[in-house]
């Protein structure tokens, strides 16, 4: 059957230079998706070797690359693409803070305000289409000569040995004995690989001021099928109970962190992974006991398999929100959210490395959100500034599948070693 997703035509570009543009001159989503074709452009990869680095589905890339798109791609997919097309980590990272610049440009110009403040990053567009896995051997390296060139060259030059070798075995020649090993390992990385587990955007939330016992939360951004969401909340003038998330889909959450201030107040972090996609028709219910202030939030994480750490603890008033530190965590790309639930006081802040999301406020009592993606096992907290009493929770999201290296190394056998 052909492959509707094999011809580029529909993004060709014509780049005006022989350089990637520069992210710091985008403003505007528009900008943005123009300025990642030019870089798909100017790396010469195909759709299909695109998807074969990234793990996303061809037709994924092209909508994200599309050049009617009106919304800005959320931030791991366009990381992704640019790490795929051997873009270097310090560009990256100028990259991840012009979409930031550009996201809060434009929630500003939605709601007719100026610009909004830097911790509303990434409640952005969701797209329903789900990432294929992502290959947990990559075949490819930045430095490879040709990187769009795909294996199958390498796999034929394998044949053509093999074939040389047995014409000489047949015309009697005389060939040395070789040993190969093949390896694989899981190195201590440098720099997150794609498939590393990444923020796609706040789907719902809400806050309430009356006694209840349950609180409905309308999808507000379709959710891809296998995707992890996280429900942070914070529940005041609570009691002691179990508390439950459920949805429309029949997805099944537990309860990853719980942590209480002795004062009948409460933060929790709720976990789904590999869901059912959800759709803006769809809802989540979250039960508690009767509380009488609840703050809710429910988030969409990507490329997460499980719960790898996590840690909590409560504070008192005069000191900075701390969660402890998680026992260290396993592997190497891992994704950190945290919560703050501080009761009362100024807008609490969060520690340099995270990347705060919208806080949610009911008077002056607030819960606060954030997270960090980590490339390397080491004990990870959430922290921050605040100036009443405070509750804090940290938890370490482990990728789908680490990523592996491969090693071939042939070497002679041993003289004698061969029995004819």
């Amino acid at each position: 059957m052909p492959d509707s997703h094999s011809d580029d035509s529909s993004l060709a570009l014509t780049p005006d230079a022989a350089h990637r543009p520069d992210p710091a001159s985008l403003r505007s989503p528009g900008q943005f998706v123009e300025a990642l074709r030019a870089v798909k452009a100017l790396s010469g990869l195909s759709l299909r070797e695109l998807q074969r680095r990234t793990g996303l589905p061809r037709s994924t890339i092209a909508h994200t690359l599309d050049a009617a798109r009106t919304q800005l791609p959320p931030l791991a997919r366009s990381t992704a693409i640019l790490r795929a097309c051997c873009v270097s980590e310090s560009q990256i990272s100028s990259w991840d803070e012009a979409w930031a610049r550009i996201q809060r440009t434009s929630i500003g110009e939605q709601a007719g305000q100026s610009p909004a403040p830097a911790q509303t990053l990434n409640d952005c567009e969701s797209e329903t289409e789900s990432a294929a896995t992502v290959p947990q051997e990559p075949d490819w390296t930045c430095t490879r000569p040709h990187a769009g060139r795909s294996p199958r060259r390498y796999r034929v030059l394998t044949h053509l040995v093999a074939l040389m070798a047995g014409a000489a075995i047949g015309a009697g020649t005389v060939l040395a004995t070789y040993e190969a090993a093949v390896t694989a390992t899981n190195p201590a990385a440098t720099t997150p690989a794609p498939g590393a587990p990444g923020y796609v955007a706040r789907i719902a939330s809400a806050t309430g001021t009356a006694y209840t016992t349950s609180t409905k939360l309308p999808v507000r951004h379709a959710v891809a099928a296998g995707d992890t969401l996280v429900v942070p909340m914070m529940l005041t003038n609570t009691h002691t109970g179990t508390v439950s998330a459920t949805d429309s889909r029949g997805n099944t959450y537990t309860t990853a962190a719980d942590q209480t201030d002795g004062a009948d107040d409460r933060i929790l972090i709720l976990t789904a992974t590999g869901v059912k996609a959800l759709t803006t028709s769809d809802t989540i219910t979250v039960g508690y006991p009767s509380t009488g202030e609840q703050h809710l939030a429910v988030d969409e994480l990507t490329n997460v398999k499980a719960v790898d750490q996590h840690a909590a603890t409560t504070g008192v008033a005069g000191t900075n929100f701390n969660s402890g530190s998680t026992p260290t965590t396993t592997v190497n790309s891992e994704l950190v959210f945290g919560v703050a639930g501080v009761q009362g006081g100024t807008a609490a802040t969060w520690s340099s490395g995270f990347t705060a999301l919208p806080t949610l406020f009911v008077s002056h009592d607030q819960l606060a959100t954030g997270y960090q993606t980590v490339i390397a096992p080491g004990t990870y907290a959430a922290a921050g500034t605040c100036d009443h009493q405070w509750m804090a929770a940290a938890v370490a999201f482990a990728p789908s599948a680490p990523p592996l290296t491969a090693k071939l190394s042939v070497t002679p056998k041993t003289a004698g070693a061969d029995s004819r």
